[in-house]
């Protein structure tokens, strides 16, 4: 059966706000705004390499709201599946970046409680979503967030996993949204229905209290469950800007 869309992923659309030319968010005056939100991101990159993609989230229905559906099409990301929060105190989340600039690493101040995207329904979808997409994305920050969007979530990935599609997870592990025995827990007993997993070798040690090197670390995840694949990204950081 042919699917509308390689990759569909779940999560907030954020409000990214920064101060130009490297200036301070207690200096500055002025800031320059973007879309982000970490499952936008994955799906607008592999929208970049020529395969089909959406996002799921809620996002409020007035002038913030529709730039950031106007900044997913521009993505190439299908809005097919954001809803519109009618609320009159609905709003965006927002983020405050500030880059590094050496030796000051980059900072992020977050706005983002009781945004939209915490009471997004599963009833506000349409059920022939989940089986439109060969594959779901969605990751810890969304589990993490709010009671709501933990259950929307997990209950997704069974809904795509019934229906044939692969789910993908990223940890993303986030201190300032739960703790690590929290985290580790909630993903835990998602696990099971997961095909693509990623972790960072840091998060598998503090969180999942994982031992060794992260080859062994990836090995011990994949024996464990019933992965297809491990993934884990390396990084050397040489200033805040150059990252190999």
């Amino acid at each position: 059966m042919k699917k509308d869309f390689d990759l569909l992923s779940l999560g907030e659309i954020l409000l990214r706000l920064s101060p130009p030319n490297n200036e301070r968010i207690v200096r500055g005056e002025t800031f320059q705004k973007q879309v982000g939100g970490a499952e936008l991101n994955v799906v607008s990159g592999v929208s970049l390499l020529g395969l089909r993609t959406g996002v799921i989230s809620k996002l409020p229905d007035n002038a913030l709201g529709t730039y950031a559906k106007n900044r997913v099409r521009f993505c190439g990301v299908s809005d097919d599946y954001l809803v519109y929060d009618q609320d009159p105190d609905a709003r965006l989340g927002i983020y405050y970046y500030e880059d590094g600039a050496y030796p000051r690493k980059p900072s992020v101040v977050y706005d983002r409680r009781h945004a939209s995207f915490c009471k997004i329904s599963l009833d506000e979808l349409p059920e022939s979503m989940f089986s439109s997409t060969k594959c779901f994305h969605t990751s810890g920050i969304t589990l993490a967030l709010s009671e709501n969007t933990r259950k929307v979530g997990i209950e997704m990935m069974k809904r795509f996993k019934e229906n044939g599609a692969l789910i993908s997870f990223d940890v993303n592990f986030r201190g300032n949204l739960w703790t690590g025995p929290e985290a580790k827990e909630c993903i835990e007993s998602i696990l099971p229905y997961v095909d693509i997993f990623f972790c960072s070798e840091e998060t598998a040690k503090l969180t999942f209290l994982k031992e060794g090197d992260v080859y062994e670390i990836m090995r011990s995840f994949a024996k464990e469950y019933p992965l297809s694949i491990v993934a884990s990204t390396q990084r050397i950081v040489h200033s805040p800007k150059v990252h190999t």
